[in-house]
């Protein structure tokens, strides 16, 4: 089990190097979901997709994962926006989120979605 986690860790860090290397290494919602992550588009707070590694988005939902990262992409789900970061309440400290203006914050998701995570975007969100 641990070594699956950590394939997979490596393979989803591989995966964003790829996606932020360049156009011509550019990745698409439909390409992750082709590969077994799972996405979604949380409306009506935002209809930009978010996709984590295979099992990475049932383990946010059911908080049994201690952080799980995701790529976001625009509403067509071809363009990449950034990353995000997502801890679960119980491990967050409450650090700053230095890449997510305007209130460098990390977000609480419990009173958004009902999940005790805190995100952290790695770009410039426009819905938390």
């Amino acid at each position: 089990m641990r070594r699956t986690r950590i394939t997979l860790g490596l393979l989803a860090a591989s995966l964003a190097v790829l996606v932020l290397a360049g156009p011509a290494a550019a990745v698409t919602k439909p390409q992750l979901e082709r590969a077994g992550w799972g996405c979604i588009a949380p409306v009506p707070v935002t209809d930009e997709w978010h996709c984590a590694h295979p099992g990475g988005l049932q383990a946010l939902l059911t908080g049994t994962a201690p952080a799980v990262n995701m790529l976001v992409f625009d509403s067509s789900g071809t363009k990449l926006l950034g990353t995000e970061h997502n801890v679960r309440g119980d491990v967050f400290h409450g650090q700053p989120c230095p890449t997510d203006p305007p209130t460098y914050r990390y977000t609480h998701l419990l009173p958004i979605f009902g999940i005790d995570y805190w995100a952290c975007h790695r770009f410039d969100s426009d819905h938390l």
